[in-house]
C-alpha cells in the first residue's frame, strides 16, 4: 500500500516514462533528419526554360553535354552546381559610347569614340554591337567579361575599318561597307577568341567629325553637294540637248542629202535637154531657131507692153523669125 502510493507521488519519473521519452525524441530525430536528407536530394531538380540552356558541373568538372528546356536532376548541392545560359537572347553593348548614356541622349567622350582616318583625319564613331550566345560552355568559361571582349572587340575592328578609307568616304558613301567589315572583322577575333558568342549585327550610331571642326567639315560638304548639283544639272542640260542636235544635225544631212538630188537630177535634166537640143538644131538650124524664139517670147511677151501697129504703115516687120538668107 505504500508502495503505490509512493509510485503515484507527483514529481516522480518511472523508469517506463523515460523510455518513452527517449523512443520519441529518437523518432523525432529520425523524422527531422529524413526531411532534410530529402530537402537535400530535392536541390538536384532544377527547370530550364524554353529560350535557355544549362551548363552543369559536377564536383567543379563541367559535364559535356548541354541540359535544354524542361525539368531535370542531378546530384544535390555541392556536388552540382547549375548554370542557365539565355541562348536565344539578343544582347547588345555600346562602343564609343554606353548605352545608358545613349538612351539618356548623351554623347560619346571624344578619348573613347575618336578614329583616324586613311588620310589622317580624325572622326568620332560610335557603334551598337548585338550579339548572341552560340555556345554556352565557351561562353561562361571562356573570358571573365565576354561583354566587355565583344566591345573592345569592335572598338579595334572600328579603328581598322576607318583607317584605310579617305574621310569623306566614311561619312557618306561608305558607311555601310564600313558597317559590314566591323562585323566581319569582329566575328572573326571572337571566334579566335573562342569567345562562344555570334554577332548579328553591328551598327554605326554616330560617324561625324570632332565638334572643332564640325562646322568646317559642313562647309565642305554643302560645297560638295553644290559641285554635284551643277554636275547634274549640266549633265541633265547635256542629255536634253544631244538628242536634239542630233535631230537637228539627222534634218539638215537628209535635206541636203535631198537637195543634192534635186540638183543632180536638174543637172542631168538640163543636160539632156540641151543635148536634144543641139541635135535637133544639128538635123534644122532653122527650124530650130525659129521655134526657140518663138518660145522666149511666148514667156517674155506676156510680161512686156504690146504695141499694134497698122498693116498699112509699113507692109514687112522683120521679128528676126524668118532667117534672111546670107
Amino acid at each position: 500500500m505504500s508502495h503505490s502510493l509512493h509510485s503515484h507521488e507527483p514529481g516522480v519519473r518511472r523508469p517506463e516514462d523515460a523510455g518513452h521519452g527517449r523512443r520519441a525524441r529518437r523518432r523525432n530525430g529520425l523524422t527531422l533528419a529524413a526531411g532534410l536528407a530529402l530537402a537535400y536530394l530535392a536541390t538536384g531538380f532544377y527547370a530550364v526554360q524554353p529560350n535557355e540552356q544549362a551548363v552543369v558541373r559536377r564536383c567543379g568538372r563541367m559535364l559535356p553535354q548541354l541540359e535544354g528546356p524542361g525539368l531535370h536532376f542531378g546530384f544535390p548541392y555541392g556536388i552540382d552546381q547549375v548554370t542557365r545560359v539565355k541562348t536565344q537572347e539578343l544582347k547588345r553593348v555600346g562602343v564609343g559610347v554606353g548605352l545608358a548614356d545613349r538612351s539618356l541622349g548623351r554623347g560619346a567622350p571624344p578619348q573613347q569614340a575618336e578614329c583616324l582616318t586613311g588620310d589622317r583625319n580624325l572622326i568620332v564613331a560610335s557603334a551598337v554591337v548585338q550579339y548572341r550566345i552560340a555556345d554556352a560552355r565557351a561562353f561562361l568559361f571562356s573570358a571573365a567579361d565576354v561583354p566587355a571582349l565583344v566591345g573592345d572587340t569592335a572598338a579595334a575592328a572600328i579603328a581598322s575599318a576607318v583607317s584605310s578609307k579617305h574621310v569623306d568616304n566614311i561619312l557618306t558613301v561608305e558607311r555601310a561597307a564600313v558597317q559590314d567589315e566591323v562585323h566581319r572583322m569582329t566575328q572573326r577575333v571572337l571566334n579566335r577568341y573562342g569567345a562562344g558568342v555570334q554577332v548579328t549585327a553591328v551598327t554605326l550610331e554616330g560617324v561625324a567629325p570632332p565638334q572643332e571642326v564640325a562646322e568646317s567639315f559642313r562647309d565642305v560638304a554643302a560645297a560638295r553637294e553644290d559641285r554635284e548639283r551643277a554636275v547634274n544639272d549640266a549633265q541633265g542640260y547635256a542629255n536634253r540637248l544631244l538628242p536634239q542636235a542630233r535631230g537637228e544635225a539627222q534634218r539638215v544631212r537628209l535635206d541636203s542629202e535631198a537637195y543634192a538630188e534635186e540638183a543632180v537630177r536638174k543637172a542631168q535634166g538640163d543636160a539632156d535637154r540641151f543635148n536634144t537640143e543641139a541635135a535637133r538644131l544639128a538635123a534644122g538650124r532653122s527650124l530650130t531657131l525659129r521655134r526657140l524664139i518663138l518660145e522666149t517670147m511666148e514667156v517674155v511677151l506676156p510680161r512686156l507692153s504690146k504695141v499694134v501697129i497698122d498693116p498699112k504703115a509699113q507692109r514687112g516687120l522683120d521679128l528676126g523669125i524668118i532667117e534672111t538668107a546670107p
